[in-house]
């Protein structure tokens, strides 16, 4: 006999009696009802229009929880609007090595604008002493990833990946994976996994038509071959197919044909190109809208499973860019030093400062949203963070200063609203298609006012 279903009123009476909300609780408008948001607790929480004046009279102190509909109690609960402050995301701290610049392709959409090497780039032995420093800074769970440029044209490159790893630390190698075509170097790399590397190996297209007209010269043939000798010397791979919304007919009606031309069962991700170094917009999906539906298209027509983005009621607590708090460090060919891999804010040289010393800094002067002038008194700093901080010199050329009104609050609430915290992720260009969509008032466009510095500080 199956138990009777407990009714929300029934819920509501085994809460504890000491429930009530955080004491700085705010009503931020929406279209329909109200979004109620804790700064310190980092929850927030549909409100029914219904239901807006009463919860107004608890936040006054007037009343309490317990005057409120039960049903709106219990998705405040679910919220988390009774439980202790959200915590921060538990992420790894992480360095990215850039050991060189030099790269055999010259591909349209390149995020770090590669192609020819920095002059007096490092030494093998300038990066195996910042290898060697990375556990004490960092701590075993370190992450640590490999890139270029082209990083396996580094002759030294698979022995400071072995390093790391002798280190105990996490390690991805991103290579397109062409230098492989010779089966030497595709055996070390094996050896890498082996032991516990992971290498990502991306294709700008499911053909050779199309990842060749991307790539400024033949590569698909070539990538596909060096992929087979990886396997064939017992290694793996994830493969980072690009997504472009030029070429979203290709990936779903070939997806299937590439499968049939790479090891059985290889993991295929796809990738999506954001604003940074040559990538000017012209490969960027102009809204979540037209991504999603990208996405959904491949998936039915190529019989992918795709992961579709769930909405969740919780997010975890951001008092900034994890750049700006110190949680990250991209070491450049040349030995510059950024808390992002975007490369948007130097903030040290290994052969001046030093990795340490620059580390040090960047923990000991974070920018936490908090004491941003303009997120400072902002109902949603914990959530959102103040973005992207990388992104904010692009757009304002001020990294303490994100490009945020009106119109940004309240796409980002009317999602909140909706549980979409991914949103909180999303890039500026897709939360103004997204006001655009929902008739918010915004500006026609935004446009960077800076440079990537990756196209002016070669």
């Amino acid at each position: 006999m199956p138990l009777p279903t407990m009714q929300p009123k029934e819920m509501l009476m085994q809460l504890t009696e000491a429930v009530a909300l955080p004491q700085d609780c705010v009503l931020l408008p929406l279209f329909q009802g109200g979004l109620l948001v804790s700064r310190s607790h980092a929850v927030f929480c549909r409100v029914p229009a219904g239901s807006v004046p009463a919860v107004e009279e608890v936040m006054s102190g007037r009343t309490s929880v317990d005057a409120l509909d039960p049903e709106l109690v219990l998705d405040l609960r679910k919220h988390g609007f009774f439980d202790a402050p959200r915590p921060e995301k538990d992420d790894p701290p992480s360095v990215q090595l850039q050991i060189t610049n030099a790269c055999n392709l010259l591909c349209t959409y390149c995020c770090t604008n590669s192609g020819t090497a920095r002059t007096d780039e490092m030494t093998y032995e300038e990066v195996c002493d910042v290898i060697d420093r990375i556990p004490a800074l960092l701590g075993r769970r370190g992450r640590v990833a490999i890139l270029g440029g082209e990083p396996l044209l580094v002759p030294w490159a698979v022995d400071a990946a072995s390093r790391i790893l002798e280190r105990d630390l996490d390690l991805t190698l991103f290579t397109n994976g062409m230098p492989m075509a010779d089966p030497v170097l595709a055996g070390r790399v094996a050896g890498l996994v082996k032991r516990g590397a992971q290498v990502r190996i991306s294709l700008a297209g499911p053909t050779a038509e199309t990842c060749d007209s991307f790539s400024g010269t033949s590569r698909f043939e070539t990538a596909v071959s060096a992929i087979s000798n990886l396997y064939a010397a017992g290694g793996e791979a994830v493969i980072d197919l690009m997504l472009f919304p030029q070429h979203v007919d290709d990936v779903a009606g070939e997806f299937h044909a590439l499968r049939k031309r790479l090891p059985p069962g290889i993991k295929i991700a796809l990738g999506i190109a954001y604003l940074s170094g040559r990538e000017s917009g012209e490969h960027v999906f102009p809204s979540r809208y037209e991504l999603e539906k990208a996405l959904d298209r491949i998936a039915f027509e190529a019989g992918e499973t795709i992961t579709a983005v769930q909405p969740s009621p919780l997010a975890h607590r951001r008092e900034g860019c994890g750049c700006a708090l110190g949680h990250h460090l991209h070491l450049r060919s040349d030995g510059s030093l950024f808390p992002c891999f975007k490369m948007e804010e130097k903030v040290g040289h290994l052969r001046v400062e030093g990795f340490e010393a620059a580390l040090k800094k960047v923990r000991s002067n974070p920018h936490p949203a908090a004491e941003l002038p303009l997120c400072r008194e902002c109902t949603l700093a914990t959530l959102c963070g103040a973005g992207c901080r990388s992104d904010n010199y692009l757009y304002t050329t001020e990294g303490d200063l994100p490009l945020c009104d009106t119109w940004r609050v309240r796409v980002i609430s009317e999602l909140l609203a909706d549980d979409w915290v991914t949103a909180l992720d999303w890039p500026i260009h897709h939360l103004l298609a997204e006001a655009h969509r929902r008739g918010i008032e915004a500006p026609v466009e935004v446009r960077p006012r800076g440079i990537s510095r990756h196209c002016v500080d070669l």
